[in-house]
């Protein structure tokens, strides 16, 4: 069985964290590719998000709002894997638009996705259940796992993603 982690991530100024030089959701998927050997495609957008905030979170409010579907650097082949790790931030109650773009591209058939995400305060915002509907013919493995992006900062936040990884 082949595995890959496919991620998320915004390093810089984040909330609740102050800047950063790896994002909250790249820390957990780093420490699951550690933990499983599994393969990495981090999704980089063409445009890069900016680094401060406040700017950050105007352009992905735009996003949202026109629905945009933005490009992202490279791809990766998913067909030869039968496990993915699927993980990304909650912005606003949602995925990130980014995470949408990497979803439509690919045929999820046959796959065994276990998502798993970060957030501030609400926990997987129902997004285990978008993906359920866009990833057609894959089966989601379990109930995800999600934790504040504060949270995967400690030594506490890790092990307790080790302990989900054990349950799997």
């Amino acid at each position: 069985m082949k595995t890959l982690v496919v991620y998320f991530s915004r390093a810089d100024e984040n909330y609740n964290v102050g800047t950063v030089e790896a994002g909250n959701t790249e820390l957990l998927a780093k420490e699951i590719i550690t933990k499983t050997g599994a393969d990495e495609f981090k999704i980089e957008p063409e445009d890069k998000y900016p680094a401060n905030y406040q700017e950050a979170i105007e352009r992905a409010t735009e996003e949202r709002k026109t629905n945009a579907r933005p490009e992202y650097i490279g791809d990766v082949d998913i067909s030869s894997y039968d496990t993915i790790f699927f993980g990304y931030p909650i912005w606003w109650g949602d995925m990130p638009m980014i995470v949408y773009s990497f979803v439509e591209k690919h045929d999820w058939d046959g796959k065994t996705v276990i998502p798993f995400n970060t957030h501030e305060g609400s926990g997987n915002s129902g997004t285990y259940d978008i993906l359920k509907s866009k990833m057609t013919g894959a089966t989601l493995k379990g109930d995800g796992f999600n934790m504040s992006g504060s949270t995967a900062r400690t030594n506490d936040g890790i092990e307790k993603l080790n302990n989900w990884l054990n349950t799997l």
